[in-house]
This record gives C-alpha cells, structure tokens and sequence, in this order.
C-alpha cells in the first residue's frame, strides 16, 4: 500500500478511484465493511481502492481537554488498512485551520482538486466541515455537482448496540478483552519495534522483547497469555504490561514479552502482540528468586490457556 502524507503530494490522476473517508481509530468492524465496500467496488470498477484518514484524532484538536487514547497507533492503522486490500492511504493533517473549512472548501481543496473520486464511501454518521455542518444530504448534492457518488454504509451492530471505537476503548481499559474482540473482528493488539533492553530478562532466564506503545490504549497491567506476530508467523507467549515495580518506579507502561520455543535476536523488528487472557495483577516481588517462581507459574498458565485456545 502506497502512503502519502498531505494530500497536496498526490501526484498521479487515476481513473475510477473509490474513496473511503473516515479516521478509522481501531479499524472495527464497522470500519472494515467501510472500507471493504469501497475495495470491492474499485475492483469492479478496474480502478484503485483509497482510504483517507487523519492525524492527530479530530477530537484532539476541536476538543484538545478531552482525554482520547488511540485505539492503536498511526503505523498499526495503516498495517490494518493495507490488510484490507487498499491501494492508496492519504493521512491529511487535521489541524485547527483544517477543522474550518467549509463543506464546500473541503470538496474543492481535498476532494475535487487532488482525487477526483467516482465513488466515495462513509458512515452514516459522517459529517465534515466547519462545525461538522456538512451533512450526508448536502454530500450527496455535492457529488452530483462534482461527478462523484455517495454511498453510505449503515453502522454495524455487536448484539444491540452500534460498535463505535468509544465502547471499544471502555472495553479494554476495563480488560473485557472478548467483548473487545467481537467488536474489533480481531484480538486486542498492540504493534511495535523492539528496542534495546537491559538484558534483565534474560539473567532471570526469561529473555523478552520490549516495546514502547506510546499513543495506543492498553489494557490492565497486569501478565497475559499472548500470542505474537513476526512477519508471517505466529509465537506463544506471555506478556507484562506494566512499569516494572520489582525495580524501577515511576517508569512509563512499557510491554515486556517472552515467547516460547523461540530463539534469536528481534531486536529492531516489528511485532504485533494479541492479548489473549489475563494471567495475574502486577504485583512487586521482594527477591528475584521469588519473582523467578513467579514466572515459571505464569508461562505454565499461559501455555494452558493458548493450548485450550488452539485445541
């Protein structure tokens, strides 16, 4: 998938470009159909399936007081949308000049001047422009005026209720992990490099590999049973989320996670780690012999509940 950053740097005119238009925080369910509609649709056309997304959240710039967490992070987001099948994502800056543009403006500069779609897909919910006084009626009457069409896609529902990120991000801060997979489509995950340790792990003989997460939503501290991504293939193991309490205080949540049946350096690699099931609470450990019983009771755990998860 081809990413551009600033819709000024679209270069090349494509013919029958299907556009879908959303930040897709998360990339849910209901993102998914969004934008597997407007693949679908490009392929039937012959033409290119894009996504336009955004960056920071808009709720971060119009509402800076409000506390949103990512869901996942910006190269998480694009990796699921690349998944999906799109050809092209744009990530436009959203910034406070950005937010008031009128309707009318955001068609002519974002839209009709760069793109040029046939075909645009949103959510039901959309709205844009200043104030989002652009409504769904009016995008419509636009597109006939500019030469593209509007296709909504009704919200999808996870039993009675719509699936929204907002519920998806109570989910996994309250650690409901399989209420959060249903809605997702996908295990709660996190997408990261590995950076350069301090060796600890592997004096205690538990090597792992640590990431910084920073802007996405993790849940609990806590250990889990987890299942790891590297390139195209799948590790078991266990994960601490968490700040390290047995020996270093006030330290930013980081992600420590030892795979099993696994050898080799990673460092610097980039891995997605799925959060199976909590094992134990975070907890402080008085000696290193104890917190080395402790470990051995968490990988046996953790293998029983990825044995029961793949039987």
């Amino acid at each position: 998938m081809k990413v551009i950053f600033g819709i000024g740097k679209v270069r090349k005119r494509l013919k029958n470009t299907v556009l879908a238009i959303g930040v897709f925080d998360g990339v849910h369910r209901g993102h998914q159909a969004l934008i597997q509609g407007a693949v679908e649709r490009a392929r039937a056309l012959g033409g290119e399936a894009m996504v336009m997304t955004f960056r920071p959240h808009p709720v971060h710039v119009v509402h800076p007081e409000i506390d949103l967490p990512y869901i996942v992070s910006l190269p998480h987001r694009l990796k699921l949308i690349e998944d999906l099948g799109v050809d092209t994502c744009i990530i436009v800056h959203f910034t406070k000049r950005f937010s008031q543009l009128s309707p009318q403006k955001f068609i002519q500069r974002y839209l009709a001047a760069h793109i040029k779609p046939k075909e645009i897909f949103v959510g039901d919910d959309f709205r844009f422009g200043q104030n989002r006084s652009g409504t769904i009626d009016y995008f419509r009457e636009a597109g006939r005026r500019w030469g593209f069409i509007v296709n909504i896609v009704s919200a999808v529902k996870g039993g009675e209720d719509k699936i929204g990120s907002s519920i998806i991000r109570r989910l996994i801060s309250e650690g409901k992990l399989e209420q959060a997979h249903r809605l997702l489509g996908r295990r709660v995950s996190v997408m990261g490099r590995v950076v350069q340790g301090c060796g600890r792990g592997r004096r205690l003989g538990f090597p792992t590999a640590n990431i910084h997460v920073g802007e996405a939503i993790l849940p609990p501290l806590g250990a889990y049973a987890v299942e790891v991504r590297i390139g195209e293939k799948i590790f078991n193991g266990m994960a601490n989320v968490g700040c390290r309490p047995s020996f270093q205080k006030g330290r930013p949540v980081n992600i420590e996670t030892h795979l099993f049946d696994f050898s080799g350096s990673l460092y610097q690699k980039e891995i997605v780690i799925r959060f199976i099931k909590k094992i134990r609470d975070e907890k402080i450990f008085p000696s290193k012999e104890i917190f080395i019983k402790q470990l051995t009771k968490d990988k046996r755990r953790a293998q029983a509940v990825l044995s029961r998860l793949h039987s």
